[in-house]
């Protein structure tokens, strides 16, 4: 039995599970317990989120180029060909960030949108991890575009989603000599990416966060957060059904099946967990944003993607030992970041490859690991009490060629928007990879596509 010394509870959490336990503390408000229930009560608020999300689907301006067509401009200068005006339905597989947020960029640009998620929304990865909004300053050294792309999303999430942000700053904290070091590598990784640090003493950063360990030697800032996955999932729906052709969501549905007619997805078929029924839905294209789940899928229409498992375990601490984000300054490891929220704090990660997503319970190799690097931080975390342990899967797109380490710590975080059209599916998207932090970019990236696609 997991943890008989300290009757410490291991659970596997959505969600909507980890915001009732972050819920709880005093002063906190209560967010909606189930996404699927909520209805917009605001045109107004829903206007604004339609119209204030994506880069293209935020249009500007308006042109038409030398042959008539219209031309749209969005926020970041970037331009392309309007979708044709003939309503076009765009099948969406899997609810989490980055699913529901192409259900909000698809449904703002006009398309018949249909979501379909096998539990409630956030039920895989977006509903299982730490809720850290990046700066990208943990991926610098090993991957600045990524890094730059964080940071970049980072500030542009401020605005499009405020009620899902709380902005408690971030600090990495160097604990040895070696850390030092490190740290020297690190900001000017940041700067590379464009990242703004500001270097502390020890005793400046004690003034901030008191907890940290004697053996802190300097601190640097930086400007990570957290965001609260349910709120965020709440905005990203209520921006689609409110949209002028409004978006469906069908929560506790699964796909069965994907009909093929030629080189196109004709139509999916799912079954309501609840009654049983099957549905046949007619798509003019399909996005696979199942996460974990993308190979599952992409295998019923006949295609392959070899996905890497990632699980990560995490826990929540029944008091808040910290403000803000605390990151170790060293390589990424296991136990390097605890975050804060509700009068709460996070212990994060560990990069543990396993072979099936759905089983992805922690060990308590796992929550040992996680309890001694945080002590290591924050002394007071060896005598903290811990009212739940749950793990993420990250999903990741196998490197062609490559044998993988027990952990997937030096492949790359970014994201990747897949046209199976080579395969034989001119329809198909698969978008793989990624964080919630990029989930915005990854959205408007397939939507992109389904433009390009919808134009031809």
């Amino acid at each position: 039995m997991y943890y008989s010394e300290h009757k410490r509870y291991v659970k596997n959490l959505t969600v909507h599970h980890i915001w009732e336990v972050l819920r709880d503390s005093p002063g906190v408000r209560t967010r909606p317990r189930g996404l699927a229930d909520v209805q917009s009560t605001n045109r107004l608020e829903a206007d604004c989120l339609t119209t204030e999300f994506g880069a293209l689907s935020n249009i500007v301006a308006a042109a038409r180029d030398g042959n008539g067509k219209l031309i749209t401009m969005n926020a970041s200068g970037k331009s392309g060909v309007a979708p044709p005006k003939v309503l076009k339905r765009v099948v969406i597989i899997g609810g989490g960030a980055t699913g529901t947020g192409i259900a909000r960029d698809a449904a703002a640009r006009g398309y018949d949108v249909v979501l379909i998620d096998r539990g409630e929304l956030g039920n895989g990865t977006s509903g299982n991890f730490h809720g850290i909004l990046h700066s990208g300053a943990r991926y610098a050294v090993n991957d600045v575009a990524v890094a730059a792309e964080c940071f970049q999303e980072n500030q542009l999430l401020r605005h499009i989603v405020p009620s899902a942000i709380t902005d408690t700053g971030g600090l990495f904290v160097a604990l040895s000599d070696e850390e030092v070091i490190h740290s020297r590598v690190l900001i000017s990784a940041c700067a590379n990416a464009g990242i703004p640090v500001q270097v502390l003493t020890a005793e400046q950063a004690f003034q901030v966060e008191p907890g940290l360990s004697k053996s802190l030697k300097m601190a640097f800032t930086v400007p990570d957060g957290f965001i609260d996955g349910a709120e965020l999932l709440r905005l990203n729906r209520l921006a689609a059904v409110e949209a002028k052709v409004p978006a469906t969501f069908l929560t506790d549905h699964i796909v069965v099946g994907l009909e093929r007619t030629g080189d196109a997805v004709s139509s999916v078929s799912v079954r309501d967990t609840r009654t049983g029924t099957v549905e046949h839905i007619n798509c003019d294209y399909v996005v696979n944003a199942s996460g974990v789940w993308a190979g599952e899928i992409a295998d019923m229409a006949g295609l392959r993607l070899d996905m890497v498992y990632d699980k990560g375990a995490m826990l929540i601490f029944d008091q808040q030992y910290n403000r803000a984000v605390l990151n170790r300054c060293r390589p990424e490891n296991d136990g390097d970041l605890l975050a804060s929220h509700a009068g709460q704090s996070i212990m994060g990660t560990t990069s543990r490859i396993i072979t099936d997503p759905d089983d992805c319970s922690p060990t308590q190799e796992e929550i040992d690991i996680l309890m001694h690097e945080g002590a290591a931080m924050v002394p007071a975390l060896r005598d903290a009490k811990i009212l739940f342990a749950y793990a993420g899967v990250r999903p990741l797109l196998k490197e062609n060629g490559k044998r993988h380490a027990p952990n997937t710590r030096s492949m790359s975080r970014s994201f990747r928007v897949l046209d199976h059209t080579e395969q034989g599916i001119g329809n198909f998207i698969s978008i793989v990879g990624g964080k919630v932090t990029l989930y915005r970019r990854m959205a408007e990236a397939v939507v992109d596509l389904l433009d390009v696609k919808s134009s031809r």
